[in-house]
């Protein structure tokens, strides 16, 4: 059985990920997984307990973490979702990316802090979830009501490099039985005209086989304007991009679009690595 994996420093945004994981867990049937990591002067797991009382205050940190953690596992439970926690030692985020294997995990729901203009993204943990996970990555940054969640945007390329990943978020994303559109940015440097993007969608979603999928083209200077345009006509609930490291020309959206997004809108914003 896969699980919901939520990481929780327990900060404001992070809360509002798990309230978010918890009604997500419930609709789409899978058991949660919320996970702390706390950094330790030593290896604290080798530890016994006269050691560990000379680390009083590190202790106390250990003892508040699973007193949340268990908090959010009840929270959980009592909504009728299969709950448990993890506490960690020392786990840096490279770490969690090999943590986040997808055998294990179905979706990974984090907080981040969000930022505008030029301001650094959400902090360095979710940022490189995003770029590196080979689960999908929902970012929450604002506490969302799961019951207005009726309208979902998906963002491709229509390119056969991310059927896998299109198809895999999709999967998760219709059992929420809400509306799912797809859109497709026409960018100057990469122009198609509208018959060719008609066929390549026709043969994209028949490779993906996914019927009665409404397509969205919007030509933009760039794809980040372009999905900024989206958003804005379409004012979806929840916004889904598959990424990829850019390459040349390549028309994939960027992580840092990505980052973007998330900086600059409210709404949850689902990514998945096309490299999956």
């Amino acid at each position: 059985m896969k699980y919901i994996l939520v990481p929780t420093d327990f900060s404001e945004s992070a809360n509002n990920a798990s309230e978010f994981a918890i009604q997500i867990a419930k609709s789409l049937q899978y058991p949660i997984r919320f996970l702390h990591s706390v950094q330790t002067p030593v290896e604290w797991s080798k530890l016994n307990i006269q050691d560990e009382k000379k680390y009083p205050e590190t202790k106390e940190r250990i003892n508040s973490a699973k007193d949340q953690l268990k908090i959010w596992e009840q929270k959980a439970t009592d909504k009728g979702v299969d709950a448990e926690h993890s506490l960690i030692y020392n786990t840096g985020m490279d770490e969690l990316v090999n943590y986040v294997k997808p055998e294990n995990y179905e979706l990974v729901i984090m907080g981040t802090h969000g930022a505008k203009g030029f301001e650094k993204i959400m902090g360095s943990n979710t940022q490189k979830l995003i770029r590196h996970s080979k689960v999908p990555v929902v970012a929450i940054k604002h506490k969302f009501n799961f019951n207005q969640l009726k309208n979902i945007l998906i963002a491709s390329d229509l390119k056969e490099e991310s059927q896998k990943a299109f198809k895999k978020v999709y999967g998760i994303l219709e059992k929420l039985n809400t509306k799912v559109e797809l859109v497709y940015i026409n960018t100057p440097y990469n122009f198609r005209e509208t018959d060719q993007i008609d066929d390549m969608a026709a043969e994209f979603l028949t490779k993906t086989e996914i019927k009665e999928l409404k397509l969205r083209c919007l030509n933009a200077n760039n794809e980040a304007r372009g999905i900024g345009m989206a958003l804005n006509k379409l004012h979806p609930d929840l916004f889904t991009s598959i990424t990829h490291q850019r390459t040349g020309f390549d028309t994939i959206f960027s992580p840092s679009i990505t980052e973007e997004i998330i900086n600059n809108y409210e709404l949850p914003v689902v990514s998945i690595n096309r490299e999956i």
